[in-house]
């Protein structure tokens, strides 16, 4: 925030052989206690109100809490170490450039062009990438003593089980010998959670000229119209023709400077032939016909490599910006990782927040069932297992920006399950007794409203990462959303047919009008939005499901009897329609507005199993 530079190198060794000498490659965890506390009271009022509500003994209020300790998975603790550029050594190079003179094709320390990148099968067949050494310094450096590495792993040494704070408070009331009835509430508070973090990421508070990277770039963001709609962003872009060969040009230099692009960028000739560097930023990466059009992506992660690299007027910021490399000595003297080091650390945070109404019945008429029903809520910084890689927030230096919504969320779910047994000819006396007695049925019906669905950002399905700056979308993801400028018309909680944009396509919609819908939409964008919506922005498809089991016992003898099973799962044959599969990078699941109107949206698959049935017999003596 006072427009220095911190970028420490980047070093990997083998743990004997660190500063500290440690024994293991994280400090064990000795600190799990676990308490837990429970309380119960039985009211025995008899008078008034108080007494007909909770009294005469048939009434229970229950409270309790606990605190548990989640486990560490193995992957980490054994194989996260190994991901590092030492023993298994991942060796990447993006700088291939073809042979020049009959001599051996190289890999640069800087990004080739059209005319001089390596090119298989045409350069030959082998690309540029230098063989693993036998052995290695300790420590050893990539980009300095050793090849450029790709995405490194590693293990923060203050690794952790997560902690789990769960309290419930219910009132079960006895309504009848028969009725049960309890309501009750159920909460849950994570500490601690497994979060890994990309620590290559854009330091976009980062304050030159008294303004933020991030104020600036979000400037540009909204003079370019991506602050208001997909279909916006860039729109207003022109295209060069021979009457007005300088179009692009002069449309960049209409740019309001931007303080931060000025200071950042001035003396190092950058911004040459411009009216301003703010200008200069625009026409290169504004995807005109010489830009990269990572501003119109939300690119931050390669607008600011490519601004790092010979742009800024300061100091090497990110691990992916070549080093000065003396002359000769271009091959392994790259950038130190090409996308970063995800450090494996436990500081993610979640809740759980339910209420639940809870009846039963016992053999009432020969009926036995209980009805479920909850209402809830979980939020969090993003809960993945722990054998995930590749994974990092959406904002490292604000867990906040990917708090929301968890994958596992349903709002609404309700479930019912009884056993009916016939009350008649009990004793199966007689040819009738035998037919018509013995019969039990035993239905369970499921509902749940739908999951949290991602909705891809402006550089398309499952590569998000870039619009807060925490990654290259590359080796890196994160669980970025789409913003919505108002509440989606249609909703997304039940099927449409096809209309608008998607009337030619047949099938079904999450909404009624995925045109209105996508009209709503806009990018996220660093500097303007502090929060991308959790794992979802939009619910998907709720579900119903009847599963059936039929029980007939016959009684052949007085200690020789035959029982018939008939179990059968999705009763109606009801087909649960899948989410859309078209976004988002953490569940697999979301809409990606970058398909426009006709795609977005679109539901193509079944999510559950048809109709199956099982047949049993069983003989017992």
């Amino acid at each position: 925030m006072q427009g220095q530079v911190y970028n420490p190198t980047v070093g990997f060794a083998l743990v004997g052989n660190t500063g500290d000498h440690q024994k293991y490659p994280y400090n064990p965890f000795y600190g799990s206690f676990s308490p837990r506390v429970a309380a119960a009271w039985n009211p025995n009022y008899n008078d008034g109100f108080i007494g007909k509500m909770f009294g005469g003994n048939k009434t229970v209020i229950r409270g309790g809490y606990s605190r548990v300790y989640g486990r560490l998975n193995g992957v980490d603790l054994v194989l996260v170490p190994l991901l590092g550029t030492g023993l298994i050594q991942a060796v990447k190079c993006r700088q291939n450039f073809m042979p020049v003179g009959g001599a051996a094709p190289v890999c640069g320390p800087t990004n080739p062009t059209i005319a001089n990148a390596f090119r298989v099968g045409i350069d030959g067949n082998n690309a540029p990438i230098p063989a693993a050494s036998a052995t290695l310094p300790q420590p050893t450096f990539p980009g300095v003593n050793d090849v450029s590495a790709g995405a490194g792993e590693a293990l923060d040494v203050r690794f952790r089980p997560n902690v789990v704070d769960s309290f419930d408070l219910t009132i079960q009331r006895q309504l009848t010998n028969k009725f049960l009835l309890e309501i009750g509430y159920i909460g849950r508070r994570i500490t601690h959670e497994y979060q890994p973090i990309n620590i290559n990421a854009v330091p976009h508070m980062m304050t030159l000229g008294g303004q933020k990277f991030s104020a600036a770039y979000a400037g540009v963001e909204k003079s370019l119209g991506c602050a208001t709609s997909f279909a916006a962003c860039g729109a207003n872009i022109p295209q060069n023709t021979p009457t007005n060969p300088n179009a692009q040009l002069n449309y960049a230099n209409s740019f309001a400077p931007q303080p931060f692009f000025e200071a950042a960028l001035k003396g190092t000739g950058y911004c040459t032939g411009f009216a301003s560097c703010t200008s200069a930023v625009v026409f290169n990466e504004g995807g005109g016909d010489a830009g990269s059009g990572n501003l119109l992506t939300q690119s931050v992660w390669s607008l600011w490599s490519d601004l790092d690299n010979g742009g800024f007027n300061f100091p090497r910021t990110m691990l992916n910006t070549p080093l000065n490399c003396p002359t000769g000595t271009e091959i392994g003297c790259g950038g130190q990782m090409s996308s970063g080091v995800g450090v494996n650390a436990s500081i993610g945070r979640g809740n759980y927040n339910g209420a639940f109404v809870s009846l039963k019945a016992t053999n009432w008429h020969g009926i036995t069932f209980q009805e479920n029903f909850t209402y809830s809520k979980s939020l969090g910084t993003g809960a993945l297992v722990q054998a995930t890689s590749q994974y990092t927030v959406n904002d490292p230096y604000d867990l906040h920006n990917g708090y929301g919504l968890q994958n596992f969320d349903r709002k609404f779910v309700f479930n019912s399950f009884a056993m009916i047994e016939d009350p008649w000819y009990k004793s199966q006396r007689g040819f009738i007794g035998r037919l018509a007695g013995g019969w039990s049925i035993a239905p369970i019906l499921a509902i749940g409203s739908g999951q949290p669905l991602g909705c891809a950002d402006n550089q398309g399905a499952a590569s998000g990462g870039q619009a807060f700056g925490a990654a290259d979308s590359a080796d890196f993801f994160t669980t970025e959303n789409c913003i919505l400028t108002k509440a989606a018309s249609g909703g997304s909680a039940s099927r449409h047919a096809n209309t608008g944009s998607n009337s030619g396509t047949s099938g079904f919609n999450l909404f009624s009008n995925a045109d209105a819908v996508v009209a709503t939409l806009r990018p996220p964008i660093l500097g303007l939005d502090s929060n991308s919506g959790g794992v979802g922005v939009f619910r998907g498809l709720p579900y119903w499901n009847v599963d059936l089991r039929v029980v007939k016992d016959i009684k052949i003898m007085e200690r020789v009897s035959l029982q018939f099973q008939y179990v059968v799962t999705n009763l109606f044959n009801h087909p649960v329609f899948a989410d859309p599969v078209q976004g988002d990078a953490q569940t697999g699941l979301g809409v990606d507005p970058s398909l426009g109107a006709a795609g977005f949206g679109v539901v193509n698959g079944q999510g559950n199993n048809p109709r199956q049935m099982q047949f049993g017999l069983r003989l017992t003596f």
